[in-house]
């Protein structure tokens, strides 16, 4: 009998130990999750900036895809990177970043024809419940309030009712001129006179143009293909 009790408690300690350690790494699962959905990354990484002048800087960065801003951490502090029409190149988590106007696409491939990704996202307002279970969600722009203290400073909280909605753009430099694509069909448009070789490449390979390591491929085979 004392040894059943002894068994018994053996293993109620050991399933309480073993609970225990789901919830710890649950918890920590839940930390590693992208605090701020409007940011690219989940977190700051120290980063490059290279200047137009040949000067190197770094900095803890981000990217804002609703605002479109490259932003920085200055001790729990986010600030936004200014003078973007001075800076050349910023690599950031393992990507290259090129400023346009005040934001900045990711490059993907440079050649005769060049890809990039226009990070890009919109708030809107979570749905509300109605009959049956069923929510209602409206895909309109909302607008929040991110500037906290002067022009530079940036809040990255979000209301509880808003949630980020990606709108994500493609572009294709061709003899320096840019041309937006969101489609296979709006890029095979682009490239009229080889639209063929192009679609048969992408359907042999089957390429999904919203990853991007499918539109590198089909980059690097333009650049092979259009002389």
């Amino acid at each position: 009998m004392k040894q059943i009790c002894k068994q018994k408690n053996s293993s109620l300690t050991f399933l309480i130990f073993f609970l225990f350690s789901i919830s710890v790494d649950l918890a920590g699962q839940t930390n590693t999750a992208n605090p701020y959905s409007q940011l690219l990354f989940p977190e700051f990484a120290k980063s490059t900036i290279m200047m137009k002048s040949g000067d190197t800087s770094s900095a803890l960065l981000n990217y804002n895809t609703v605002d479109e801003e490259m932003i920085f951490d200055q001790q729990g502090i986010f600030r936004i990177v200014e003078h973007t029409e001075d800076i050349d190149t910023i690599y950031l988590h393992g990507g290259k970043f090129v400023p346009v106007g005040k934001a900045f696409y990711e490059v993907l491939v440079t050649g005769r024809i060049s890809v990039y990704i226009q990070h890009k996202s919109r708030f809107t307002t979570k749905g509300t419940a109605t009959a049956y279970g069923l929510t209602s969600q409206t895909n309109a722009p909302t607008r929040v309030t991110t500037v906290r203290a002067g022009n530079q400073v940036r809040n990255l909280e979000l209301p509880d009712n808003v949630i980020v909605s990606p709108a994500t753009v493609y572009w294709v430099k061709v003899k320096d001129e840019m041309h937006k694509f969101t489609t296979e069909r709006q890029f095979l448009k682009i490239f009229p006179d080889y639209e063929s070789p192009i679609k048969e490449f992408i359907k042999t390979n089957k390429l999904d143009l919203k990853i991007s390591e499918n539109l590198k491929k089909l980059g690097n085979y333009c650049n092979g293909l259009i002389r």
